[in-house]
């Protein structure tokens, strides 16, 4: 099947017209998580379904696997996807709430390399629903498997310098104040993310005997 005629497929089931759509191939990281790696060439789209796993695809009989890349206006109608370029990076982001202990994706955003984080600060507090002067304070969430690793972003660095790429998952919250500290079990986010890593190892391991133990 020709990638083309996929993408007419993919309008079709998902009400996504085709000049609205942009796929990414998936990459394996070093530390072994999954992330949305570049978008597809114009080149690429012009393959079929096949040379396209072929050519993305190392191992044989890989399963071709893509990120769908839409933008939604406020009536959630389809927009045009925005110009991206090598200075552009595609950035996942989650919101924390320490309060009610649940962390949710928010949004995706593109960033330049030579900016900061501080440049787009505004938009997380239109996301997050925040006053424009609440501080907040971000977390890469890095990797989950076999331990939690996820490290705090200084608002002051530029992209580049925190090797933030493509694909990559950034956590914010408000910053927790000292007089508040004690009244959450989890006042951040590598608190939460360690709670929820060992809730899931002492659920997967409840009721199995211990020779036979697979861990989530």
């Amino acid at each position: 099947m020709p990638f083309t005629q996929f993408k007419e497929e993919v309008a079709k089931e998902l009400g996504i017209p085709t000049q609205f759509q942009r796929f990414w191939l998936w990459a394996k990281r070093q530390n072994h998580t999954y992330r949305p790696n570049r978008p597809l060439t114009p080149q690429e789209e012009a393959l079929t379904v096949g040379q396209l796993k072929e050519a993305a695809n190392k191992a044989h009989n890989a399963e071709l696997k893509l990120f769908l890349e839409v933008e939604l206006g406020l009536d959630l109608k389809p927009l045009a996807l925005p110009d991206k370029t090598r200075e552009d990076i595609l950035l996942f982001f989650k919101l924390y709430d320490p309060e009610k202990e649940q962390l949710r994706y928010v949004g995706r955003l593109f960033v330049k390399a030579s900016g900061r984080p501080q440049d787009i600060l505004p938009k997380l507090r239109k996301m997050a629903g925040f006053l424009q002067d609440d501080d907040v304070e971000l977390y890469e969430e890095i990797k989950f498997e076999p331990n939690v690793m996820c490290e705090y972003i200084d608002n002051r660095i530029i992209f580049r310098s925190c090797q933030l790429e493509d694909g990559d998952i950034v956590c914010f919250q408000k910053s927790p104040k000292p007089d508040t500290a004690d009244q959450f079990r989890y006042p951040d986010v590598p608190s939460f993310l360690v709670y929820i890593r060992n809730r899931q190892l002492s659920t997967s391991g409840r009721w199995r005997s211990p020779r036979r133990m697979i861990f989530a």
